[in-house]
C-alpha cells in the first residue's frame, strides 16, 4: 500500500512529538484541528462543545500519545477518540439529537465575504451548492452524516471508517448506500 504524503507528515510529526518536540506537536494541532472539530459537531451538533471536547483531546494527548503503537494508525486513533468523547459527553448530556428538527444557520463553515465579492459567478454557483449538501447533509441523522463526511470528504477507507466507528464493515457499507440514495431523494425534489 502506498501511503499518501499526509499521512508520512503525519507519522513523522508524532514521532517528533514523542521525542518531545513541541513545535510538531503544534504542526499536527494546526494539520487536524479543524477536522476534528467538524467531526465532532457531526455528533453533537454544537460547536462550542465540539471545540471544547477536541481541546480535551489534544490536552490529553499530551501525556498519552505514547500509547500509541503504530503511528501510521494517528488518523484513525484520534479520530476514534474524538468520535468517543463526543458520545460521551451526549449521554452525560442525556441529549438526543434530532438534526432534521434543529435550525439550521447557514453552512457549518466560516467563508470570507470579501473573498466571496471577489470571485466569479463558478465559485459562488459552487458555493451555494456545498451550502446546498451541507443543508441536506444535516437532515441525516449523525452517524449516517459522519460515515459520509469520513468516506467522501476525507477519503477514509471502509476498513478504516470501521476502525473509527467501531461498526462492521458491511455496516459502513450499507450506511453509505442508504445515505446515497436519501440524498439522490432530496436531490430530485
Amino acid at each position: 500500500m502506498i501511503k499518501r504524503k499526509a499521512q508520512i507528515l503525519d507519522e513523522l510529526l508524532v514521532m517528533q512529538v514523542r521525542n518531545g518536540d513541541q513545535e510538531a506537536f503544534e504542526q499536527l494541532v494546526v494539520r487536524w484541528h479543524e477536522n476534528l472539530i467538524y467531526q465532532s459537531f457531526i455528533r453533537t451538533g454544537n460547536r462550542e462543545q465540539s471545540q471544547d471536547i477536541v481541546q480535551d483531546v489534544w490536552q490529553w494527548l499530551i501525556g498519552h500519545l505514547h500509547k500509541l503503537e503504530d503511528v501510521s494508525n494517528f488518523g484513525s486513533w484520534i479520530r476514534t477518540i474524538v468520535d468517543r468523547r463526543s458520545i460521551d459527553w451526549l449521554r452525560k448530556q442525556k441529549v438526543n439529537i434530532e438534526l432534521n428538527n434543529r435550525e439550521t444557520d447557514g453552512c457549518y463553515r466560516n467563508h470570507d465575504s470579501d473573498t466571496a465579492d471577489s470571485v466569479g459567478s463558478f465559485e459562488d454557483t459552487t458555493e451555494q451548492s456545498l451550502c446546498r449538501l451541507e443543508q441536506m447533509m444535516a437532515t441525516l441523522p449523525a452517524e449516517s452524516k459522519l460515515i459520509m463526511t469520513l468516506y467522501y470528504m476525507e477519503s477514509h477507507s471502509i476498513q478504516s471508517i470501521s476502525n473509527i466507528l467501531g461498526i462492521p464493515k458491511g455496516t459502513v457499507k450499507s450506511r453509505l448506500y442508504h445515505t446515497r440514495e436519501k440524498l439522490k431523494e432530496l436531490l430530485k425534489h
